[in-house]
């Protein structure tokens, strides 16, 4: 009886996909961490802030079409940049499965932008996005896309940008309310917001609430990076919930939510229903822009088990789920730092890489196919001795040791080799706390993202 009944269970469970581990027996509880017990301050006590305006920045919006084909459809300006944006842009970023460049009629690599995680990112967003500084000359723009099965960065876009010739700035969207949550305790700063999503007006409290609780998770389980944070909530209500996965058919209809984010049904993957996407991009940038931000995360209200993160394009959980909330926060915000999943079966992982590459440029992931040690990317936490690959008994050693261990990568796989991760315990598989390498690779992009140059 037991036997059946737990095959009955793990029948139900969902599959994984840019997900936290597919088996949410295996997660840990919202009541086994610390910072759960920690009081949240009374709603009354949030100071209610402007919709402000920050700098002048260009968006490119780049759609994506079966056939690899890519097209600019969309280029405009918004007042959503930040002081660590601009630092940031003026440095080539080191990962990231799209590329875009803003050049001079010269020819001169101007400013940066990165985002996306694996080849399916494409297909789900069916369009991305590039915040550069506004510049005060015509641009050429560029954009390099990872070829879907070499892996290989390829120019897929060139195209002019003449300035006097762009719309004037998206007038601002009404009805916004945003609330100060708590203010980094380092400088410079990098502002976090959290973004209302399916919540109607008379659940804007509920929203305060799951954004308050957002940031007690993020400082009180020291998310690494987190004294460079300052959080806010954005409130905008919504008039559809996202209710339960179905598909809604095609053309694919614009929700009317906040930022209009709905199951990926439209892509076919298998695993649609435990993942959400924007059905628009402009729709969802646009939004995201009505105050200025670098970290994007969507507060869904939702009780599911679920979750998507992206590389600095945007993270959503469910908000509304009290038993795995804390868990699906840190390990959904690890994927926007580019981190892959650490845990096997489930199925495929949204996060796939071409299957002719090499080496993935996620922090935490490699196929091991050069074994020197001098090429392991996190050889630094790894003594000389380990062997390569790792043989699991050597995490029994006290202390364990960081190497390359057989595993991770969920179900997909590499035609070059098999996956190998750093060690067997940590939040990007399903315990609570990162591994210094994952730690790192965060902190790394953190780096990165306030304008400290980091040499590919």
């Amino acid at each position: 009886m037991r036997v059946l009944t737990t095959l009955c269970l793990l029948l139900l469970l969902p599959p994984a996909f840019a997900n936290p581990h597919w088996n949410p027996q295996k997660a840990p509880k919202d009541s086994s961490y610390a910072s759960s017990r920690l009081r949240l301050a009374g709603i009354d006590q949030l100071k209610t802030v402007p919709a402000d305006r920050g700098s002048d920045i260009l968006s490119i919006q780049v759609d994506w079409q079966e056939g690899e084909q890519y097209t600019v459809s969309k280029i405009v300006m918004d007042t959503s940049g930040t002081p660590a944006l601009v630092a940031r842009s003026a440095h080539k970023p080191k990962w990231g499965s799209y590329l875009g460049i803003l050049k001079d009629s010269s020819g001169q690599n101007i400013y940066y932008d990165s985002v996306g995680t694996g080849r399916e990112y494409r297909k789900l967003t069916r369009a991305m996005s590039f915040r550069f500084p506004l510049p005060t000359q015509n641009m050429i723009f560029e954009m390099y896309a990872e070829n879907p099965q070499s892996g290989v960065m390829e120019k897929v876009i060139t195209t002019n940008i003449s300035m006097k010739r762009l719309p004037p700035n998206q007038p601002p969207v009404p009805g916004i309310e945003v609330k100060e949550l708590a203010i980094a305790s380092k400088s410079p700063s990098l502002r976090v917001n959290f973004y209302a999503e399916g919540y109607s007006m008379a659940q804007k409290e509920l929203f305060w609430q799951h954004a308050q609780k957002a940031v007690r998770t993020l400082q009180g389980e020291n998310f690494p990076g987190v004294a460079y944070m300052s959080f806010y909530a954005v409130f905008h209500e919504s008039k559809t919930s996202l209710g339960r996965a179905k598909d809604l058919g095609l053309p694919i209809p614009n929700r009317d939510s906040f930022l209009g984010l709905y199951f990926p049904y439209w892509d076919n993957f298998g695993r649609w229903n435990n993942v959400i996407y924007p059905t628009r991009e402009g729709k969802l940038r646009y939004n995201l822009a009505s105050v200025p931000y670098d970290y994007p995360i969507v507060l869904v209200n939702s009780d599911g088990y679920w979750g998507v993160g992206n590389y600095m394009a945007f993270t959503a959980i469910p908000a509304a789920n009290n038993y795995y909330f804390n868990y699906l926060l840190l390990h959904e915000f690890g994927h926007f730092f580019g981190l892959n999943e650490e845990y096997q079966g489930g199925g495929r992982t949204e996060l796939e890489f071409a299957p002719g590459i090499a080496e993935p440029w996620s922090p935490n992931i490699t196929f091991l196919t050069d074994k020197r040690y001098e090429h392991l990317k996190w050889n630094m936490f790894v003594s000389k001795q380990t062997h390569l690959p790792t043989p699991r008994r050597e995490w029994q050693d006290n202390p364990a040791r960081y190497g390359a261990y057989l595993g991770g990568y969920a179900d997909s796989t590499s035609t070059l080799s098999q996956s190998h991760i750093p060690g067997l315990n940590c939040t990007m598989e399903s315990k609570k706390h990162f591994c210094g390498i994952c730690r790192h690779g965060i902190e790394e992009v953190i780096a990165f993202s306030l304008g400290r140059w980091i040499a590919r």
